[in-house]
């Protein structure tokens, strides 16, 4: 069962009808807009339902705000908008008049004739004037106060918490939320969608300090409700739209569901956007983050706040080298992430890219500073030259700094390129290595139906690792692999292995809409491949899918003497890099074939 909530207008599907069962609002009102009348308790013009604002409808939820006698914030309607401490003032003093220090017409104290306001800020000023002095203390205002944080001695210390406790929960938390399965699995009421509403970003409520919550020992029901239910059942049906469309099966709705109830419940600001980072806490409720941050993606109230780990990553590795080199090459990182939109123009490199350049240049720059260089103005090319001499891998090294050289030289950063025209060392290329057959054999007979699987598209025909990630299950059919342009018919261990996998698959998840031929039980949930790191635990240690491939190429190349041709026509390579596996097969060490 969901929370109370007025029925919302079936134009706007954003504000509460005006009247039982009319389904308009006053706003979307047939001939109208109307002008919606003052409260019949109150007289106020904030109308919610049934002739009542917000403030007095049973259902107006109305949050927290300030007292109506003492300015303490905190205060809900179960006082009727006073803090504890007041609602015992007004009944030991039930006189009003004017304060004579501040002349607000409020309850005044019997003897003094003051505010409670006043006269706290007094008893707290006793410590500083050193005497109880009600004119002096208040001359020049007052300091105001959280409620229900001023005790009286003789209070109990559980009776307190109790009350806290409950005041705390009372506006925002019902007793009919106890039935939580129950609640997160029935659908919202409302037919409308999250365009229909508007969140309201024109403030945001800054917390005045972060403190480290620990929400270990509550449980998914302790957590307050959230004040604004209209966008939560906006989000819950967006929640129910993407279960259907990936499949998700109902614990895992659920669980999204309640991970998105938790969270606009501890939001400081109703509506505001939502930092990727405030959602690290559902795992220690055991709730999953992830889905919850993709429906909230999908709505637009997601905000990606995470530190790049790969600026992490350069900056933990430019400690110790001098400011001026360090401003320099984090504007080569900036350019290389980012790219550059004014000539000369530069498209952003992949990161891992980035890293490699890095890697291959941060050996030189820290010799550099070592030697006494402060800036990389002052590197010659005789200095470059004498680097790249004692270097072990220098043609890494050389391409790693004329990366970084020929950009900042674009940028006016530098005077001049010291590697221009230099000519650097070339990389000696990995020569092709056959497998060990028992290997590659115990990998086919795998009980596993996906390692399997995967094993054989590679053994038989030297798909590479992306496209394994990348396959679909409609470029399988009738016993023919559609890769890029190319039409192959599949061997029969491969069509026995592809449906084995198949038939597992289905039986795992029979309702994931995810349409890539290998899934895992991350990616079922979504529409993404499955990733590199993922393939390579499978095929366990020792072998890869690079590996298994060039022994598939290199015996294709003995087994035709050498045809390039042949090797471009089966596997799809370039001329280069077929000459690479005909190039090695008359070394002594492998066996021609028939």
């Amino acid at each position: 069962m969901t929370r109370p909530v007025a029925n919302l207008c079936t134009v706007c599907h954003a504000v509460p009808e005006a009247i039982l069962s009319t389904g308009y609002c006053f706003g979307c009102w047939p001939g109208g807009p109307v002008t919606p009348p003052p409260c019949l308790i109150c007289g106020s013009l904030d109308y919610y339902n049934t002739g009542k604002c917000r403030r007095c409808h049973l259902y107006g939820q109305p949050g927290v705000e300030s007292c109506r006698c003492c300015l303490a914030w905190g205060t809900t309607r179960k006082w009727k908008w006073l803090c504890r401490a007041c609602h015992s003032w007004n009944k030991d003093n039930p006189a009003q008049a004017a304060c004579r220090t501040c002349g607000t017409v409020t309850h005044l104290h019997r003897e003094h004739g003051v505010c409670r306001l006043c006269f706290a800020h007094a008893r707290n000023m006793t410590t500083v004037l050193g005497r109880f002095d009600l004119a002096e203390a208040n001359l020049h205002g007052q300091q105001l106060f959280f409620a229900e944080l001023t005790w009286h001695k003789g209070s109990s210390r559980k009776a307190r918490e109790a009350e806290l406790r409950a005041r705390t929960t009372s506006s925002v938390v019902s007793p009919r939320m106890t039935k939580r399965h129950k609640m997160l699995l029935e659908p919202p009421p409302s037919p409308g969608t999250l365009d229909d509403y508007t969140v309201s970003s024109r403030y945001q409520h800054r917390p005045l300090f972060h403190a480290e919550r620990d929400y270990t020992r509550l449980r998914q029901k302790d957590f307050p409700w959230p004040a604004d239910s209209t966008l939560l059942l906006r989000l819950w049906q967006l929640t129910d739209q993407r279960a259907t469309r990936l499949g998700w099966s109902a614990t895992v709705r659920m669980r999204c569901r309640a991970g998105l109830r938790i969270v606009l419940g501890l939001q400081d600001t109703p509506g505001a956007p939502i930092p990727l980072t405030s959602l690290e806490f559902l795992t220690d409720i055991n709730l999953t983050s992830k889905h919850v941050a993709a429906v909230l993606d999908e709505a637009g109230l997601l905000v990606d706040d995470r530190e790049s780990t790969l600026e992490r990553w350069i900056e933990t590795r430019l400690t110790g080298l001098p400011h001026q080199m360090t401003s320099e090459v984090r504007i080569w990182f900036d350019v290389m992430v980012n790219g550059r939109s004014k000539p000369p123009r530069r498209r952003p490199r992949s990161p891992v890219t980035i890293r490699l350049h890095f890697s291959w240049a941060l050996p030189a720059l820290k010799i550099w500073a070592d030697d006494g260089h402060t800036t990389l103005r002052t590197i010659t090319r005789e200095t470059v030259a004498a680097v790249l001499t004692d270097s072990e891998h220098p043609s890494r090294t050389g391409q790693g700094l004329r990366s970084m050289f020929q950009l900042l030289k674009q940028d006016h950063v530098l005077f001049a390129d010291p590697t221009y025209r230099m000519r650097l060392p070339y990389h000696p290329t990995r020569e092709p290595l056959p497998v060990e057959t028992a290997a590659i054999k115990a990998l086919l007979d795998t009980s596993n139906p996906a390692r399997s699987a995967i094993a054989a598209l590679v053994a038989f025909h030297a798909l590479h690792t992306g496209q394994v990630r990348d396959l679909k299950l409609t470029d399988i059919s009738a016993g023919w692999l559609h890769i890029n342009d190319r039409k192959i018919p599949l061997a029969d261990p491969v069509r026995e292995r592809v449906s084995a996998y198949l038939d597992y698959r289905n039986t795992r998840w029979p309702h994931t809409a995810n349409p890539h031929l290998f899934v895992n039980r991350r990616s079922a949930m979504e529409l993404r491949n499955v990733g590199l790191r993922w393939i390579k635990l499978l095929l366990g240690p020792g072998v890869s899918c690079r590996s298994i491939r060039e022994d598939r190429i290199l015996a294709e190349a003995l087994a035709s003497r050498g045809d390039a041709r042949r090797l471009q026509d089966m596997f799809g390579l370039s001329t280069a890099a077929s000459l690479r596996y005909t190039n090695v097969i008359d070394h002594p060490g492998f066996t021609e074939g028939p």
